[in-house]
């Protein structure tokens, strides 16, 4: 009778032990889904990655990493408010304490060292979530129609870096939108013309002309083919829309939202962009 007893309590001790780690398993499952390289879709990131942020501790490298993703994958959605949300938490956490304790991970990288191209993670660098949440939330301010604001993180990231072509780009995408004169000619100065994407910004200055970027764009590899056949078709058509060339803009921008990653800041506008004009008379 002894024997029973103590195996009915050993069953069902098996069977309380099993029931509450239902609830951590799941939400390990949960979290994996937030920064894997494969794509689980917005909606099942966002999940995933809320899961990280609500259960982790503020301001750690686990919950930034969580909360960079999750912004990203709101302004796939076009939620730009809870990805602009997400952003500049991520720009405040990234303090100088987080910037040593990421050092203390990984002791031998060096600032001076390329990174691998990932969206998350040790791969942005010592400095990554800071430079690219500001890039991102200056994407998401434009797509708001933030444009004064996204302009002051474009300037940020020019100022950090005079010779990032990409954030010249943008700045003067922001001017343009919002009626102001371009300074990019000045900023051109500062920048490499003999890299990618100065024939963007050739393009931009009036010097070259969107079928030749796009014919530029499509040398190299094939990953750096598609990665610039995005940026070139989305900044010609934006450059199109506001010359009032609707047709080409229409045109660029479609072409911009099939071939640009899903979760790139340009298919996001791109997208964006298209619903509208697809709704203009």
């Amino acid at each position: 009778m002894t024997t029973q007893r103590w195996r009915l309590y050993l069953g069902c001790a098996l069977i309380i032990g099993l029931i509450s780690g239902l609830p951590a398993r799941a939400e390990a499952a949960e979290a994996k889904r937030c920064t894997t390289t494969a794509d689980p879709g917005a909606d099942a990131r966002i999940a995933g990655c809320s899961v990280v942020i609500e259960h982790g501790k503020p301001a750690t490298p686990q919950v930034i990493e969580a909360r960079f993703a999750r912004a990203g994958a709101y302004l796939r959605k076009g939620d730009v408010d809870h990805a602009i949300d997400d952003y500049k938490i991520v720009i405040e956490q990234s303090s100088a304490g987080l910037l040593a304790a990421f050092d203390r991970a990984a002791p031998d990288q060096q600032e001076s060292e390329p990174q691998p191209a990932s969206r998350f993670g040790r791969a942005f660098g010592r400095n990554g979530y800071r430079t690219q949440a500001y890039r991102a939330l200056g994407i998401a301010r434009f797509q708001a129609g933030l444009l004064e604001q996204s302009q002051d993180d474009f300037r940020w990231l020019s100022e950090m870096d005079p010779r990032n072509a990409d954030a010249a780009l943008w700045l003067d995408l922001a001017r343009r939108r919002a009626g102001q004169p371009s300074e990019l000619a000045d900023s051109a100065k500062r920048l490499d013309m003999s890299k990618w994407p100065a024939p963007i910004v050739r393009l931009f200055l009036g010097q070259t002309t969107p079928e030749a970027v796009l014919a530029a764009a499509d040398r190299g590899g094939p990953a750096v083919r598609k990665a610039r056949r995005c940026e070139a078709s989305f900044f010609a058509g934006e450059l199109m829309l506001q010359q009032s060339r609707e047709a080409d803009a229409i045109r660029l921008i479609d072409r911009a939202a099939a071939e640009c990653p899903p979760t790139s800041g340009e298919r996001s506008v791109a997208n964006a962009e298209a619903r509208i004009l697809s709704i203009m008379p």
